[in-house]
C-alpha cells in the first residue's frame, strides 16, 4: 500500500471536517440525509464485495445476507456482535464507531456520519428486498450515545 504524506492526510481531515460541518450547520436535515445516504451507497457496495468474497457467492435473500454478514464478522473481524433478523426488520449494535474514516483517524464520530451509516445499511439491504428499505438510528456514538444501534426495516 502506498504511503500517504502527512500533509495529504491533514488536508483530507480538514476537507472532511469542512464538509460535515457545512452539512450539519446548514439547517437542512433533508439535504444532510440525502447527501450522506448517497455517500453510504459506495460504502455499501464495497462492503457487499467483501461479504460476497468471504461468503463465496452473492446472497439471494435477506436471510442469506444476514448470514453472510455475520459469517464475515465472526471469521474475519472476530466480532462479538451480529445482525439479528426479526420479521421485516434487522437489528445491529456496535460498541464502537466502525466508520472507516473514523477508524483511520480522518474524522471524529459525528451525527452526519451516522446518516452515512444508515444510508449504507439501506443500500446494503435494498438489492435483497422489494420496495423501500429504511434504516433507523436508535443510538449512535456520533450522537453522544455509548453505542451505535441500527434497525433496518424492509419488505422482501
Amino acid at each position: 500500500m502506498p504511503r500517504i504524506a502527512v500533509a495529504a492526510v491533514d488536508r483530507n481531515r480538514a476537507w472532511i471536517e469542512a464538509v460535515t460541518s457545512t452539512l450539519g450547520d446548514s439547517g437542512d436535515s433533508e439535504l444532510s440525509r440525502l447527501a450522506m445516504r448517497n455517500a453510504g451507497k459506495r460504502c455499501a457496495s464495497q462492503l457487499l464485495e467483501k461479504i460476497v468474497a468471504h461468503y463465496g457467492r452473492e446472497p439471494r435473500s435477506v436471510d442469506e445476507l444476514v448470514e453472510a454478514i455475520n459469517k464475515r464478522r465472526k471469521e474475519i473481524l472476530r466480532a462479538s456482535t451480529f445482525w439479528q433478523r426479526e420479521g421485516k426488520k434487522a437489528h445491529f449494535r456496535l460498541d464502537k464507531c466502525s466508520c472507516d474514516l473514523v477508524e483511520a483517524g480522518l474524522a471524529e464520530p459525528n451525527p452526519i456520519f451516522c446518516l452515512c451509516s444508515s444510508g449504507m445499511f439501506e443500500n446494503l439491504f435494498a438489492p435483497f428486498c422489494r420496495g423501500a428499505v429504511r434504516a433507523e438510528i436508535v443510538s449512535a456514538i456520533g450522537l453522544g450515545d455509548e453505542c451505535c444501534e441500527f434497525v433496518v426495516y424492509f419488505d422482501e
